[in-house]
């Protein structure tokens, strides 16, 4: 697994385009692969420095640097698979993640179901500790932050216009199963993921 570090100037037009549809994110962050996001389980997370936007990806492959738009810029890439291995069960983590907490709702008439916000803290804490315990850890401590909503348009044929609500977390957590916590790490945690959402980052 990779971690990888693209500071992306907000000057740049297609940076600008990105973060005004987080379906254009979606395409431009598997450019950098020129491959589908669950063929390497690709996941990032974008943060604001100094008048630039940098975005953190999980990847099971490198970045192809070749596929990096002009004017943007790696600045930094890590292999991550001795670190991952290292995780044991009872190890406590402090945990940094933005997810989408819902519920699938049947919609009458259609054959698909629709995505649901969970509206109270509440709700949305319990949810976070059912994927706690399906994902091998225990939550000794959690704060919510803040929340966004992003937009972004589909083709009209398949949907249009579509939100996404991330709300951000942070805590301590205690392994309770290495392998599941790893396999989270890799592929994510809750709906979203082509959207930003589900990357669990760990610091002792």
């Amino acid at each position: 697994m990779y971690l990888t570090k693209i500071r992306m100037p907000l000057s740049n037009r297609a940076v600008q385009r990105a973060l005004g549809d987080c379906q254009q994110m979606h395409r431009l962050v598997t450019g950098f692969f020129g491959t589908s996001r669950k063929d390497l389980n690709i996941l990032y997370r974008l943060r604001y420095e100094r008048g630039t936007c940098s975005i953190y990806i999980y990847s099971s492959e490198a970045v192809d640097r070749g596929r990096v738009s002009p004017g943007m810029e790696v600045a930094g890439e890590r292999e991550m698979s001795d670190w991952l291995s290292s995780i044991r069960e009872g190890q406590t983590w402090n945990f940094d993640l933005m997810a989408w907490p819902s519920k699938k709702v049947a919609r009458e008439g259609a054959n698909n179901s629709r995505r649901r916000m969970l509206r109270s803290t509440d709700e949305r804490l319990l949810w976070l500790q059912r994927k706690a315990q399906q994902n091998g850890f225990d939550l000794l401590g959690v704060r919510e932050l803040e929340s966004a909503q992003q937009t972004g348009w589909h083709d009209a044929g398949v949907g249009g216009q579509f939100h996404v609500h991330g709300y951000h977390y942070q805590g301590t957590l205690r392994v309770t199963d290495a392998e599941r916590i790893q396999a989270a790490v890799c592929t994510g945690i809750g709906p979203g993921k082509a959207y930003g959402l589900g990357m669990l980052l760990l610091t002792r």
